[in-house]
Order: C-alpha cells, then structure tokens, then sequence
C-alpha cells in the first residue's frame, strides 16, 4: 500500500463534454491523482481561486471562455502563470493547431484519447 506521505499530484480538468470529464476522471484518481472539473474556462478560472493544481487539463473549444482565453488568463496571472497544461482537443483543424503555437502550446492530444498518452504527459509536466 502506497504511503499518504507522498502528497497526489492536482489536476484540473476543464472539458464541457460531461461524459469525456467524468470518465478521465475516474481514469486519473485510480493513478492517484487528485482531480478537480470545471466544465469552462470561466469555471476553470473561479476553481483556481481555491484549488492549485500541479497541471491543468483542458479542452480547448468551450462555452463561455474557450482553452485558449483561458490559458492567457492564467499565464498572465503571476500566481498561476507556472502551472503546466496539456490541452485536449477533438478538433483535428490546423488553424487551432497553428494558433495554439502562437501562444506557445505545444502539448496538444488529440479525442479520442488514450489515458496511458495523459499518463505519460502528466507525469513529464509535473516530474513525477
């Protein structure tokens, strides 16, 4: 049995799609991770305020605030602004691609994702 001394790692997870957000979720605390959901950026940002997260995972076309809005938002904010993100995508269109470089996100997945893919980039992000 794994000891408690080792504090989980935190995630927010940011999707609009209720079904794909509840399932990485479960995904994600079998691994032992501590999950939090907001289902836009708007609720991403509000969770912030109370919840740290070692990484966020977000999707990028949302209602309300999109991925994109969202993640400015937070690499603008000095507190948050070193919190790593992977974004999650079910849109295979190259202008959100090339934006998305713009702004300087290159961690991308594409839907439908395979949970041993987020495994392996959360644990480059949060160096565990």
């Amino acid at each position: 049995c794994m000891g408690k001394d080792r504090q989980a790692k935190k995630i927010l997870l940011v999707d609009d799609e209720a079904g794909f957000a509840e399932l990485l979720r479960d995904l994600l605390e079998m691994d032992n991770y501590d999950v939090q959901v907001a289902h836009d950026g708007e609720e991403g940002l509000e969770k912030l305020k109370t919840f740290m997260p070692d990484a966020i995972i977000s999707d990028i076309v949302m209602p309300r605030l999109s991925g994109f809005e969202m993640f400015k938002k937070i690499k603008a904010n000095p507190d948050t602004a070193s919190i790593p993100f992977l974004f999650i995508t079910g849109f295979q269109d190259d202008r959100v691609l090339s934006e998305a470089r713009k702004i300087g996100i290159f961690g991308i997945l594409k839907k439908p994702v395979d949970i041993e893919q987020i495994e392996h980039r959360l644990r480059d992000l949060t160096g565990r």
